[in-house]
Formats: C-alpha cells, sequence, structure tokens
C-alpha cells in the first residue's frame, strides 16, 4: 500500500512540476534542439566541386536586342564560348550595362563544412538557452491580485519534516530554508510567495504534505482550509 502511495506521489510531483512551468521553458527546448541539430549538420563532411576562377572576365550586355533583358544564367550560356574552352564553368554578376562573367575551371573535389549551419545552430543554441532559462527562473507576467488570493499560508515547523513534496508541486511558493552552518536537521520549508501558485496549487501541495504541516486559512474569516481541524 507504501509503495502504490510513493509511486502516485511521485507521479503528483512530476505533474505539478512541469504545470507550474512557463510554456517559454518548453520553446528554449525545442529551439535548443533544433540547434544542435544544425550545429551537428554544420559538421557533416560535404563533396562538392572545387573551381579555380579565370583571372580575365567577359562582359555580356544585360538587354538583347528586341528580346529584352536577359538573366544572369542566359548570359552565362552566351558568354562560356567566349573562353574558347577553357572554362568549365561561368558564373555572371549583374552590373551596368553589361554582366560580368568569370569563367571557373574544375580542379576536382573537396570536402568542406557548412558554416552557414555552424552560425545558425550557434544563435538558436543561444536563444533556446535564453528562452529555457527565462521561462525556468520567471513565470509569466501577471498581476498578483491579492483578491484573487483570498487564502492564508502557513508552515507548522514544530512538524514539519523537510519532506519537500511542497517544494517540487509549488516552487514559486515554498522552498527550503537554507543552512548558512552544518546541522543535524533538515532545512525546514517556509512561504516564499504565496501568490506564487493558484489555491488549487496551494491546496495540493498542503495535501501531500506527509505530515500536515502546511496550513491553509480563509484570510478573511479565519476558517481552516487545511488540514481540517478534529471535530469536537
Amino acid at each position: 500500500m507504501s509503495s502504490d502511495n510513493d509511486e502516485q506521489n511521485s507521479k503528483r510531483k512530476g505533474l505539478g512540476y512541469f504545470r507550474s512551468k512557463d510554456p517559454l521553458v518548453y520553446i528554449g527546448i525545442i529551439v535548443l534542439i533544433m540547434g544542435i541539430a544544425f550545429t551537428v549538420y554544420g559538421f557533416v563532411p560535404i563533396n562538392t566541386p572545387n573551381y579555380q576562377r579565370i583571372p580575365q572576365p567577359v562582359y555580356i550586355s544585360i538587354t538583347n536586342g528586341t528580346q529584352g533583358f536577359i538573366s544572369a544564367d542566359q548570359a552565362a550560356i552566351i558568354a562560356k564560348p567566349l573562353f574558347n574552352g577553357t572554362a568549365d564553368n561561368v558564373v555572371c554578376f549583374s552590373g551596368s550595362p553589361d554582366y560580368t562573367c568569370y569563367g571557373e575551371i574544375f580542379t576536382g573535389m573537396v570536402t568542406v563544412t557548412s558554416n552557414s549551419a555552424k552560425e545558425y545552430g550557434g544563435a538558436m543554441d543561444a536563444v533556446g538557452i535564453a528562452a529555457f532559462y527565462l521561462g525556468y527562473m520567471y513565470e509569466p507576467l501577471t498581476l498578483k491580485k491579492r483578491e484573487l488570493h483570498s487564502i492564508r499560508i502557513r508552515v507548522d515547523e514544530d512538524i514539519c519534516i523537510a519532506n519537500a513534496v511542497c517544494v517540487e508541486l509549488a516552487p514559486k511558493v515554498f522552498q527550503l530554508k537554507k543552512q548558512n552552518t552544518p546541522s543535524l536537521l533538515a532545512p525546514l520549508a517556509y512561504v516564499v510567495d504565496p501568490f506564487g501558485a493558484s489555491n488549487d496549487e496551494i491546496l495540493q501541495a498542503a495535501q501531500m504534505c506527509p505530515t500536515g504541516a502546511i496550513i491553509i486559512e480563509d484570510e478573511e474569516t479565519g476558517e481552516r482550509i487545511h488540514p481540517p481541524l478534529p471535530n469536537g
């Protein structure tokens, strides 16, 4: 029976952890994964043809008589025979009033990596890490209105055993006290921000406390909400 309860508590902890995080965390994870993929691709060797440029260019008119303007690819086709068969490839750059066309001689295959993929991947990694950090550390920008949180929270340190389940379920509300000196006693829980989670999340954290050390009361009436007072 205890094992079943432990398993159920573990599942609830996990759900509480993920539910408390800003969607920016998940966006950051996705962007980070994509960035890593781009970066890895950038280091993959690729075989590509290597050309040596012929220094002397030829010039092709941007206009071709009555046929109007021609494209750079069309200019390259026209320019290739002008290199007398020495050019394996021709590239043309637009100018005014002519295309400047360079012949290229094929010198063999070379192995290269994609610098642009590395740059894109590195940029995406940086954005993903920043988004993950901001989403993890900060809640969405919402106005904390006291009228929306009509409960009072306190921790009974006499019965708190530092189980930390409340910290897992509502980390913006509960934290464990820091100890400046070594101690045999575990650090006790305390309330950091009573508006750091919804009332339902806070109540769930209180209900999961094994000793009932988290006391929740109606702020207006003072009525005990959890744990319930014994009858009589």
